[in-house]
């Protein structure tokens, strides 16, 4: 059995590893292993990224999109009070401080970093050796209307979008908590957008709009805006975002704002519409308003739940995200549905819902079975990545199922949705895409290899990190999708040699191919087996140059989701664990 892992044509790994370094300082050790990527450059030179510091099913958190965070919990009820009601737990610690943090000061629960890639060494000979490119360690949380002298720091930020060719970052801050008088502590606004050059640190705000007869946002309770992505446009530096534009009603923006899980649909408590900053000529320290460049929603008909457009990615010619539908029943109020938004070429953009979107099962239960729909990424050929998530229970699960929308008017797909990995490898397993580059390479994550358990009220399934080949698979090549541990193996004198990474959470692919994902490193291949004692990272995984066939990969044991036994035959996977193993740790010493 191990001779079948001896003589592979390749022996090299299809993708080298940078690692990214973090420093548990200024909170990011409280991140309990919750570090996500939420936005990177396209050249692949910034990212940023959060750490969420409370307990939570919802890792990649955000309180300007529904679809992350109101889906609820489907596991065992022991876990998902955990998640709710435990010590450090997403509605003890941080939904019923949002507004009010009363006589006690919280340091902030949402955590933002932002780093560049500092070039210190050369990939070598592609089998993932040092020494390798290294990035400046991670080392303080990112301060936008918090003051940066400030230990108790108090603001939740979120970066959305970095575009290094326009010089900016993009996403939305919280206001810093102060008590002047002594009494309760209090802040002027719950979410503002924000606009970061990086090139100097100037900092700009994007106001939303006052909607009150004052025309003062404080008597808005403070509005809320987010920028979510740059373009530029005629010459111009635009942020395209969303800002409020009146309550749902008040009733249901209080009942959001303390906390109340059983109306936590209706949150953010604002009716929210996409919204355009331009940026242009901004100085550090300037307000900057902005114009609403969509009207309406895929569907207006709604009570007190809020309607709410989103937008996840944009190219030249569309913007592409979520708009709120209206679906009744005891737990939500209004749906996000996948949708774009196509140029008027004066301004304005014109809302359409993605077609064709489709259940695996019955379609005249498409509203009771599902939550949330939404299009998260989009490349130049106008191919639409997205996710459906079911509401209902499929095969003892409640799954997300990545879906690709072909929006090329020339081509012979046009309008039509496929599914590349739906019910693979069995019925009700979880896929879900994040981005998409210019050749039609997809990533994001799978259920790990042996994750077949019921997960409804039972336990979480542990995501693995994808790669997908969207022209492989509609040419109909059976090899099109593999998981990144498998591109980053390789062998060494005719053994196989895996880093101990388990690579989980693919964000972002630019157009060099090169991927952003997060995981955990294993200090030994026990520990790599058993899922023990991991430390949380962040990976760059960049195309090896000496690799240019994806079908001529190194042939290495698939061991990433077994399960380790001290006898059988899962000692055979053990054993080639023990082989030499390269360890791949970027720390700098500062």
């Amino acid at each position: 059995m191990t001779a079948s892992f001896a003589h592979a044509a390749q022996t090299e790994s299809y993708y080298l590893i940078e690692e990214i370094p973090i420093e548990a300082a200024n909170g990011l050790a409280e991140g309990n292993g919750d570090l996500v990527v939420t936005a990177v450059s396209n050249d692949g030179e910034y990212l940023a990224g959060n750490a969420l510091t409370f307990r939570t099913a919802f890792r990649f958190y955000d309180f300007s999109d529904r679809t992350t965070f109101d889906y609820g919990c489907q596991y065992a009820g022991e876990v998902c009070d955990l998640f709710f009601y435990g010590d450090a737990s997403f509605y003890d610690t941080y939904r019923t401080r949002l507004r009010d943090q009363r006589t006690v000061l919280y340091k902030s629960n949402v955590l933002s970093f932002l780093e560049n890639r500092n070039i210190s060494g050369m990939h070598t000979d592609g089998k993932n050796i040092p020494p390798l490119p290294t990035w400046d360690t991670v080392n303080e949380k990112l301060y936008i209307f918090d003051s940066i002298t400030n230990s108790s720091y108090t603001t939740d930020t979120r970066v959305n979008d970095i575009n290094a060719e326009l010089g900016w970052a993009v996403g939305y801050d919280s206001a810093p908590f102060s008590n002047p008088d002594g009494g309760n502590y209090t802040r002027d606004f719950i979410q503002r957008g924000f606009a970061l050059r990086l090139s100097d640190q100037a900092k700009v705000t994007l106001l939303p709009t006052a909607f009150n007869t004052s025309g003062d946002l404080a008597d808005d309770n403070g509005g809320l805006s987010s920028g979510l992505q740059l373009i530029e446009k005629d010459g111009r530096t635009l942020v395209v975002g969303i800002g409020s534009v009146s309550y749902s009603n008040s009733d249901s923006f209080g009942e959001c704002q303390t906390g109340n899980r059983e109306n936590y649909y209706l949150c953010s408590g604002f009716h929210t519409q996409a919204w355009a900053w331009d940026i242009t000529d901004a100085v550090d320290g300037d307000q900057v308003s902005g114009e609403q460049i969509v009207d309406g929603y895929v569907r207006s008909r709604y009570s007190n739940a809020p309607n709410f457009n989103l937008i996840k990615d944009a190219n030249n010619q569309i913007l592409v995200g979520l708009s709120s539908d209206d679906v009744y029943d005891s737990t939500n109020g209004s749906r996000g549905r996948a949708t774009y938004y196509t140029d008027n070429n004066d301004g304005s953009y014109t809302l359409n819902q993605i077609p064709n979107i489709r259940i695996d099962g019955d379609n005249d239960k498409f509203e009771d079975s599902v939550s949330h729909t939404w299009a998260n990424a989009v490349n130049d050929a106008n191919l639409i990545i997205g996710n459906l998530r079911y509401v209902e229970v499929k095969s003892r699960n409640r799954p997300v199922e990545a879906f690709v929308y072909d929006g090329d008017e020339n081509s012979v797909n046009y309008q039509q949705v496929t599914w590349p990995l739906r019910n693979k490898p069995f019925s009700g397993a979880n896929s879900e895409f994040s981005d998409i580059n210019s050749e039609g390479l997809i990533v994001g994550w799978r259920d790990g290899d042996g994750q077949e358990q019921p997960a409804y009220k039972g336990t979480t399934r542990r995501q693995t990190g994808i790669l997908l080949d969207y022209n492989r698979y509609i040419d109909g090549n059976s090899s099109y999708s593999w998981t990144l541990n498998q591109l980053t193996c390789y062998e060494q004198d005719g053994t196989p040699q895996i880093p101990l990474y388990r690579i989980e959470f693919a964000t972002h692919i630019n157009d060099e191919g090169d991927i952003f994902a997060n995981g955990y490193h294993y200090q030994s291949a026990e520990d790599f087996i058993n899922g023990v004692n991991p430390r949380p990272v962040l990976l760059k995984l960049v195309r090896n140059p000496a690799v240019t066939d994806i079908d001529d990969l190194a042939i290495c044991p698939q061991i990433e989701e077994v399960k380790y036994e001290r006898k059988g035959a899962s000692s055979l996977w053990l054993g080639l664990l023990l082989l030499p193993v390269v360890f791949v740790r970027r720390f700098i010493k500062r």
